[in-house]
């Protein structure tokens, strides 16, 4: 992340256009370098405001970005579980209509409640949860940056669900569930 210091007044437009274009946060192709960032914690990307986002296009981004990061350490891929995607859709609209990122519903559910409650069957689950203005791109790298997360992005899981949801005051809230399906 590019951190720009300006002492002369300038139109903020043009501050955040230049910033923006600079940290190169508009798209996938226009960041060449790797996801993935050395094994010890950074801070988060600053807010950007994206907008309004299409739940099926967060969706698709987080997905490719996930698999991404994931084949730049050599992982296998992960594919999407519609148990998994249902559980990690309602944590963000329940984080979202309480505006609080918790990883504790508010019936007091873990993630295993909540994949449990979808049929999903596990060897092992988990999940990454975040709130703020930020684009997927962002989030992501955000989660990269801090060891937990990362572990759970490149850890032993093969599925994965994806949710998305914004509170009433705009903000956006972020939940990605993990497993490993149980064997027959």
């Amino acid at each position: 992340m590019i951190s720009v210091k300006i002492g002369v007044k300038r139109p903020r437009g043009v501050i955040l256009a230049t910033v923006v274009f600079l940290s190169g946060c508009t798209t996938v192709e226009f960041w060449p370098r790797p996801l993935t960032v050395p094994d010890q914690a950074r801070p988060w990307p600053q807010p950007d405001q994206p907008g309004e986002m299409d739940l099926n296009g967060v969706r698709e981004s987080l997905l490719t970005f996930h698999n991404r990061a994931r084949a730049e350490k050599k992982r296998p891929s992960v594919e999407v579980d519609e148990a998994l995607q249902e559980a990690a859709q309602r944590h963000a609209e329940e984080m979202a209509g309480r505006e609080k990122m918790t990883h504790t519903g508010a019936d007091g559910s873990s993630v295993a409640d909540r994949v449990e409650e979808f049929g999903y069957r596990y060897r092992r689950c988990g999940e990454n949860i975040a709130y703020g203005h930020y684009s997927p791109e962002l989030v992501m790298r955000g989660w990269l940056t801090s060891p937990p997360h990362r572990k759970n992005i490149l850890g032993g899981f093969s599925q994965i669900g994806l949710g998305y949801a914004t509170a009433k005051d705009g903000t956006p809230y972020w939940c990605v569930t993990f497993g490993l399906p149980a064997g027959p």
